[in-house]
């Protein structure tokens, strides 16, 4: 298996031969992978820790959680044990692919960031199917639509995640290349091995729950339509306040979707046609540095929709945040009451 394969299954060694002739092409491509992705993960990376560790604390901190607030707390958890281990990984970007941290972590590391694509694909599929049960179905499974039983659905779901990445566990290790470079990599010796693997990872982690999380919320949208016709033909309430309610659901819907297939598509798209080249050229470099920062960028990205998108989420923040002010203003009045009392 040659450099580039090595690198495209596990998205973090060199990407580029050492030896392919052109020194300015080789150049930018140097750049790029030392300097340029490693500072725009780095950044995206940073911002993702601050936002989902927002969210799960805002969570954790509810005394009453709904059944969606488990699965964004799972998701948020799934991008932090994602984001933790991009440090490793960017050390080894800036460093052109050398791996210093040796072959056990270079495992875990690279098990989880699979682990992560895994789990959030699974917890979002689940999470579209129970919304489509609690707005088009209300009655049905509702012994099964509790916090505790979600609770043991999403444990179900990282241990499934931990299964489904057992190829990991097994295939990554410290690959020393033959111009000396040591990289951790999916040590994958056979074309087949390479085919069948991208074949698994991206069928598993896109294009099978794809079309369940499309399905779900086609579902939810026309069932929200269908229901707010018959009410305006009814003359039943106001139809202002339930088409501004259908508006903002439409909105959710597409923006969550459109983020899941823009972050998500591009990679997987770049890794089946890498599957078809034998000679990378720039334009394969660009796309596919583009689409790692793509995929990455989904796990800053999500913790600010679910704040901006949903109503729920701003009033906690409001309320934590009125809580600080009180606070500051009551220490505040004390030290004056302190003070006058002093003088």
């Amino acid at each position: 298996m040659n450099e580039i394969q090595a690198a495209c299954w596990n998205s973090t060694p060199d990407l580029f031969n050492k030896s392919w002739s052109g020194g300015h092409y080789y150049q930018v491509i140097s750049a790029a992978e030392t300097i340029i992705l490693p500072s725009l993960i780095g950044i995206i990376c940073s911002t993702g820790l601050i936002g989902n560790i927002l969210i799960v604390i805002t969570i954790i901190r509810t005394k009453k959680k709904s059944i969606p607030d488990i699965y964004i707390c799972n998701l948020a958890i799934a991008d932090l044990v994602h984001i933790i281990g991009m440090p490793f990984l960017i050390h080894q970007w800036a460093r052109g692919g050398e791996w210093v941290f040796g072959s056990p972590l270079c495992t875990i590391v690279t098990s989880l960031d699979t682990c992560n694509q895994f789990a959030c694909s699974a917890i979002m599929t689940v999470m579209s199917l129970d919304r489509y049960l609690a707005l088009v179905q209300p009655f049905r499974l509702t012994h099964l639509r509790t916090i505790s039983k979600t609770i043991r659905v999403n444990l179900c779901l990282w241990i499934a995640s931990l299964i489904l990445v057992f190829p990991a566990w097994v295939y990554t290790k410290v690959i020393k290349f033959k111009d000396g470079l040591e990289s951790c990599a999916f040590d994958l010796t056979s074309p087949d091995h390479v085919l069948w693997y991208t074949l698994y990872l991206t069928i598993t982690t896109f294009f099978f729950p794809l079309p369940l999380i499309f399905i779900c919320y086609i579902l939810i949208l026309c069932y929200t339509w269908e229901m707010y016709q018959q009410n305006k033909k009814a003359g039943c309430y106001n139809t202002g306040i339930p088409r501004q309610r259908v508006m903002r659901l439409t909105k959710m819907v597409l923006v969550l979707v459109g983020v899941f297939v823009v972050s998500a598509a591009p990679y997987h798209v770049m890794q089946l046609v890498n599957l078809r080249i034998s000679q990378p050229t720039l334009a394969f470099y660009v796309s596919y540095y583009s689409a790692i920062c793509l995929s990455y960028a989904s796990s800053s990205i999500n913790p600010f929709l679910y704040i901006l998108l949903s109503g729920n989420f701003q009033k906690r923040l409001s309320q934590c945040t009125s809580i600080k002010v009180k606070m500051t203003e009551r220490e505040v009045n004390n030290i004056e009451n302190t003070m006058k009392s002093s003088f």
